[in-house]
């Protein structure tokens, strides 16, 4: 009645992303940095204090990427 112990479900989302998954050098394309910096970016807004410092470095490595291959491309 109280909701204590209630789970959250995320039914029909995918789950979050793992970490160790992504190296920034690795990722090339403008379209493949965007997608995982939107992946990232919304993962930091639902990370746990323990894991968001590891989180933000991500984002930062991956909006420092997307910058340089801008600056490739033109």
């Amino acid at each position: 009645m109280t909701g204590q112990g209630a789970k959250i479900r995320r039914e029909g989302l995918a789950p979050l992303p793992s970490l160790a998954q992504v190296y920034v050098p690795t990722i090339d394309g403008l379209e493949e940095i965007s997608g995982w910096l939107g992946t990232f970016r919304e993962r930091l807004r639902a990370t746990r204090r323990e894991e968001r410092a590891e989180v933000a470095a991500l984002v930062q490595e991956l909006e420092a990427r997307l910058e340089v291959r801008r600056a490739e491309l033109s």
